[in-house]
This record gives structure tokens, sequence and C-alpha cells, in this order.
């Protein structure tokens, strides 16, 4: 009995120490990549705006890449402007992400500055906090791998 009690104490211990550490790791996470392009802008937020091109350039959406493709993608909310298109996107079961596309022009130079950021909002616990580590490795490659897409497509 006095092992099972140690045992516990040790456990709960344990999980506070975690839990404490976790709430160093901020709640609002964002990945993002950029890549210069040289097209026109109009025609890259075509791309990006017609989820029926996604098939064309997100590495999630393009058909044959089994590793990487998502389940149904609902659109929750879609905003844009004359440079920008952000889309809150919901896998079924899971939360919002927030995916934006902003376009930067430079008027001495003719390319533009594509950005593709993602926004994550965590809930508090440990296991959500640690995985989120993780993101980079996962989401941030795929981001690269989109953007390239995107410049091979405006450059046709």
């Amino acid at each position: 009995m006095k092992y099972v009690k140690l045992a516990l104490i040790s456990i709960v211990i344990l999980f506070l120490v975690v839990t404490a550490i976790s709430l160093l790791i901020p709640s609002h996470i964002r990945i993002s990549k950029a890549i210069n392009i040289q097209g026109e802008k109009d025609s890259i937020l075509g791309l990006i705006n017609d989820t029926t091109q996604w098939k064309k350039w997100h590495p999630a959406f393009i058909p044959g890449d089994s590793s990487l493709v998502f389940p149904t993608v609902h659109i929750v909310q879609r905003n844009q402007n004359d440079s920008e298109v952000v889309m809150r996107l919901q896998q079924m079961g899971k939360p919002e992400v927030i995916n934006g596309w902003r376009i930067y022009e430079h008027l001495q130079v003719d390319s533009l500055t594509l950005q593709w950021y993602m926004d994550f909002h965590l809930k508090w616990y440990p296991w959500k906090k640690f995985g989120s580590l993780f993101y980079e490795n996962t989401y941030g490659v795929m981001m690269e791998e989109g953007l390239e897409n995107i410049k091979t497509l405006s450059n046709e």
C-alpha cells in the first residue's frame, strides 16, 4: 500500500511539473514561409482563392501522394482583399486552422513575395503544447513545397 501511495503522489507531481513547463509554450503559434515569384498578382491569388485549383499546387490535395492527403477539409470562413486571402480550414473533429496567403509587391523589382502562414490556437493541455513543437517539421515542409508548386505554375 505504501508503494501505491508513493507511485500516485509521484504521478501527480510529474503531471504538475510537465503542465508547468508546457505553460511556457505559447498557445498561439504561427508558421510562416515565403517565396519570391515572377508572376501576376491576380493569377497567383486566383490559384489560391479557387479551392478546385488546390489539386495542382497544395501538397495535401495533390492526388497520388497518399502520405499527405488530409481527410475532408471544410472552409469555415473566407476573407479576401487585393493582396491577401485568409481561410479558416477545419478537419472533422479538429480545431480550426487559419491559413493566410499575402502578396507583397516590390516596385523596384519585377517579382512578388508570396507569404503563406498558418495560425494555430492551442488549448492548455500539455500534450497539445508539446505536440506543437513538431508543427514546423510537418506543416513547414508542406508549405515550402506548396509555394514552390505555385511558383512553377505561375511561370508556365
